[in-house]
C-alpha cells in the first residue's frame, strides 16, 4: 500500500530503449515496461507519472494506452498527474489516449532533449497547452494512418479519399496545425460516390 506521506518525486515509464534520458536523475524511478511501471506506481506515491513513448512503435501501441487506462481506473493513484511524451502529434494514437483519460500530452521532437524534469515543468506550468484535447483541435480530422510496416505508417488525407499522401511540408504546417481549418480539402471534403 503506498505511503500517503512525502511524495516520492517522479516515476518515468520509458518504452523506447533507445531513448537515452539526460538532466539529473535524482527524485526518478525509471521502468521499462508497463508491467513494471504499475507495479512501481502502486508501491509508492509519486509527484507524476511520465510516460516516454515513440508513436513509430506499432506493436506496442495497445500496451501503451492499456497501461493509461489502468492508471487512470486504479483508485491509488487516479488523481497523480500523468504526462505521456511522444515524438510528433499522432490523431488515432491521441484519440486512444483521450479515451484512457490521458490528461497532458508532450510532444518533442525526436531530437529534443528527453529530459523528464523540464518535460514535467512544462507540464505542470504550461498545463492548458500540454492538454490533449489542444493537440487534438490542431490536428485535422481528415488524417488516416495505414501500418506498412512494424515501425511505418501511410498518412493520407480522407478528404480526399485516401488517394494523396501527405507528408512533408503540407503535413507539418497545414494538417498538423490550425491551418488545416482553411484547407480547401478539409473545407470541401470529397465524399465516396
Amino acid at each position: 500500500m503506498p505511503s500517503t506521506t512525502a511524495k516520492e518525486g517522479l516515476l518515468v515509464c520509458q518504452f523506447s530503449a533507445a531513448q537515452i534520458l539526460e538532466g539529473p536523475t535524482n527524485g526518478l524511478t525509471i521502468v521499462r515496461s508497463p508491467m513494471a511501471c504499475m507495479d512501481a506506481a502502486v508501491s509508492k506515491v509519486y509527484e507524476g507519472i511520465l510516460i516516454y513513448f515513440s508513436a513509430r512503435q506499432l506493436r506496442v501501441r495497445d500496451s501503451l494506452i492499456e497501461l493509461c487506462a489502468d492508471l487512470n481506473k486504479n483508485l491509488r493513484i487516479r488523481s497523480v498527474p500523468k504526462c505521456v511524451s511522444l515524438e510528433y502529434p499522432h490523431r488515432f494514437l491521441l484519440a486512444k489516449l483521450r479515451e484512457a483519460a490521458v490528461e497532458y500530452v508532450d510532444i518533442r521532437l525526436p531530437t529534443e532533449s528527453a529530459d523528464p524534469w523540464k518535460i514535467w515543468e512544462r507540464t505542470m506550468v504550461q498545463g492548458t497547452n500540454l492538454r490533449i484535447e489542444s493537440h487534438l483541435s490542431r490536428l485535422c480530422p481528415f488524417l488516416h494512418y495505414k501500418p506498412i510496416s512494424d515501425q511505418n505508417e501511410m498518412i493520407t488525407c480522407a478528404a480526399y479519399r485516401n488517394r494523396m499522401v501527405l507528408g512533408g511540408r503540407r503535413l507539418h504546417e497545414v494538417c498538423q496545425t490550425d491551418t488545416h481549418l482553411h484547407c480547401e480539402y478539409y473545407l470541401n471534403p470529397r465524399v465516396s460516390a
